[in-house]
C-alpha cells in the first residue's frame, strides 16, 4: 500500500502550474496595458475576469520588474481611491529599421508601440555595403541614446531573406545589391539585443494588416510595384515565405501574354528599366501614367495580368497595390477593370492605406511581438 504524497511532495508538483498562470496572469495584464494605457486594478479585474487579489499580486510582480509604475490615484468619485498604473519607462523599447535606395529609416517605440523618435538618413552608393553599415551602425548609435533596455530590432531589406538561416538571399540582377550586407556586421559590439531581418514586402502587408484596412480580410496579397518588384500573402495570420524565402518574387514571373517574357521583361520591352535592367525607372513610369498615354495601358494590363495570376493560384480574398507605382491613383481602376476580364470570380482590389514607410511600421510591429514575448519567456 503506497503512503499518500506528502503537502510539501504536491506543493513542488504545483510550482510549474503556479508558475505558469503566473505568467499567464502578467502576460494578460500587460496586453490591456499595451493597449488600453493607464489603469487600474479594478478595471483590470473587470476586464479580464481575474480577481482582485490575483491582479494585485501580478501588479506587484510587474511592478517589481520594472514594467509598471504608478502614475496617480483616480479622483473626484465617492469610495475608495484607485491607484493608476501604466507601462514603466523603464519597460524598454525597440528599434525598426527600414533599408532602401532612399535611404535608412529608422523608428524607436517604446513597449506599447508608441513613437520615441523617428529619423532618417541619406542612401549611400550603388553597391555601397560597407558604407550602408557604416550608415546603420550610426542609425544604432543614435537610438541607443534613449532610455532604458532595448529589447529588440527588426530591420527591414530590399530582399529575399531566408526564413531557415535568416540571411540575405542574393538574387541575379538585384536592383538593390548594397542591401545584401552581412547584418552581424552592423551591430557587432554595438548591442546584444534580439535582431530580426525580414523582406520589406513582408513587413509592409504586416504594417497593412495591423494599422491599415487590411486586418478583416482573411487572406491579403500585397503586390509591391516599385524600383523593385514583390509579393506577399498572409494566410489568416500565417505568411506564406516558400522553402526558401522567396515567395511571392514576381519580378521572375512569366508574363501570360505570347512575349513569354517576365514581368520585369515587360517593362524593360517598354522602356520602363534602368540599369541593371531589372530595376524599374520609376519616375518614367508615374509620368505614363500621369500623362494617360498608350504606354500606361500597356503598364496596366501587365499589372492585371501578373494580379490575375496570383488570384488564380491562391485566390486571395484582398489584394493590395502599394509602392511608388502600385499606389498610383490613376492605376487602381484600369487594374480592377482589367482583372475582372481575367478571373472567373470578382476580386478586391485596393490601393494601399500605408506610405512608403510601411514597412518600417512594419519593422516595429515585428520587433514589438518579439521583445513582448521575451518579456514572460523566463518569468
Amino acid at each position: 500500500m503506497t503512503s499518500p504524497p506528502t503537502p510539501g511532495r504536491r506543493e513542488e508538483r504545483d510550482l510549474p502550474r503556479l508558475a505558469m498562470l503566473r505568467q499567464v496572469t502578467d502576460r494578460t495584464v500587460m496586453d490591456h496595458v499595451f493597449t488600453g494605457g493607464r489603469v487600474t486594478r479594478v478595471e483590470l479585474s473587470r476586464r479580464t475576469g481575474i480577481s482582485k487579489p490575483t491582479i494585485s499580486e501580478s501588479v506587484r510582480r510587474l511592478e517589481a520588474a520594472d514594467l509598471l509604475e504608478e502614475t496617480g490615484v483616480q479622483s473626484g468619485r465617492p469610495g475608495r481611491v484607485a491607484t493608476y498604473y501604466e507601462l514603466s519607462p523603464t519597460a524598454g523599447w525597440v528599434l525598426g529599421l527600414q533599408v532602401s535606395q532612399e535611404g535608412v529609416l529608422a523608428r524607436c517605440a517604446d513597449l506599447a508601440g508608441g513613437t520615441i523618435a523617428d529619423r532618417s538618413y541619406p542612401p549611400v552608393p550603388g553597391g555601397d555595403v560597407r558604407g550602408l553599415v557604416r550608415r546603420l551602425r550610426k542609425a544604432t548609435k543614435d537610438a541607443l541614446a534613449t532610455p532604458g533596455p532595448l529589447r529588440a530590432i527588426a530591420m527591414s531589406v530590399a530582399n529575399p531573406v531566408d526564413p531557415a538561416n535568416h540571411e540575405i538571399i542574393a538574387l541575379s540582377g538585384s536592383p538593390f545589391p548594397e542591401g545584401l550586407l552581412d547584418p552581424r556586421q552592423v551591430f557587432d559590439k554595438l548591442t546584444d539585443a534580439p535582431l530580426l531581418v525580414d523582406n520589406d514586402v513582408n513587413l509592409a502587408v504586416l504594417a497593412e494588416r495591423r494599422d491599415g484596412d487590411a486586418g478583416a480580410a482573411e487572406s491579403v496579397a500585397y503586390v509591391y510595384l516599385g524600383a523593385g518588384l514583390g509579393m506577399s500573402l498572409y494566410v489568416r495570420d500565417n505568411l506564406v515565405r516558400g522553402a526558401n524565402g522567396l515567395a511571392g518574387e514576381i519580378g521572375y514571373l512569366p508574363d501570360i501574354s505570347p512575349s513569354g517574357q517576365t514581368l520585369v521583361g515587360v517593362f524593360d520591352r517598354l522602356g520602363f528599366t534602368q540599369r541593371p535592367a531589372t530595376t524599374l525607372d520609376v519616375d518614367r513610369i508615374l509620368s505614363a501614367l500621369d500623362a494617360g498615354t498608350k504606354d500606361a495601358g500597356r503598364v496596366h494590363d501587365a499589372v492585371a495580368r501578373v494580379v490575375a495570376v496570383i488570384c488564380a493560384v491562391v485566390n486571395p480574398e484582398l489584394v493590395l497595390l502599394g509602392g511608388p507605382i502600385g499606389s498610383h491613383p490613376g492605376l487602381i481602376g484600369p487594374v480592377r477593370a482589367a482583372v475582372a476580364g481575367y478571373t472567373p470570380t470578382p476580386v478586391r482590389v485596393e490601393r494601399a492605406a500605408m506610405a512608403g514607410q510601411a514597412p518600417l511600421a512594419g519593422a516595429v510591429h515585428r520587433a514589438l511581438d518579439h521583445a513582448r514575448e521575451l518579456l514572460f519567456q523566463n518569468a
